[in-house]
């Protein structure tokens, strides 16, 4: 069995005038939940073996205090498509992913989670700021991810 833990960003700032949307930076409340979301994944020994990463700014700035308190070193990839793409860009991402991966955290942004994760689990699944859902996936093949084959085991609320 894998486990998938979908995460959204923490809590963002507002754009600023003449700021895109990617540079967005999270608040200090933010910092403070993604730290928490970090130690809520260690009390649950959930260590990640791979996490894929919107290159939005506030999607690594949430993981940069997500991993602070994990105090695990973890390969991070940045992925264009977790902030451009859809549902299905996100699902050809993760087929991708090596077998030896059994723990898998994706950092990205809503409506795109939300519905990803609804898709896998075939239930609603929402998403506020730094939420987690943690997915378990009972194939042995990241290739086999597909709507419906994941069983919602636990929603964290940030």
């Amino acid at each position: 069995m894998k486990n998938l833990l979908l995460m959204r960003h923490a809590t963002a700032a507002e754009k600023q005038i003449g700021q895109t949307d990617f540079d967005r930076e999270i608040t200090l409340y933010g910092e403070r939940q993604a730290g928490e979301a970090g130690l809520w994944l260690k009390e649950q020994a959930l260590l990640p073996e791979l996490i894929l990463c919107s290159p939005a700014v506030r999607t690594q700035m949430t993981l940069q205090s997500l991993l602070e308190q994990l105090e695990h070193q973890v390969p991070v990839q940045l992925e264009r498509d977790i902030y451009y793409g859809a549902e299905a860009d996100l699902l050809n991402l993760l087929h991708g992913v090596e077998n030896e991966v059994d723990t898998l955290l994706l950092v990205g942004h809503n409506p795109t989670i939300s519905f990803f994760a609804s898709t896998l689990a075939h239930e609603e699944v929402p998403f506020g700021p730094a939420t987690i859902a943690h997915l378990h996936f009972n194939g042995y093949n990241w290739e086999n991810l597909r709507a419906g084959t994941c069983k919602l085991h636990f929603l964290y609320q940030g």
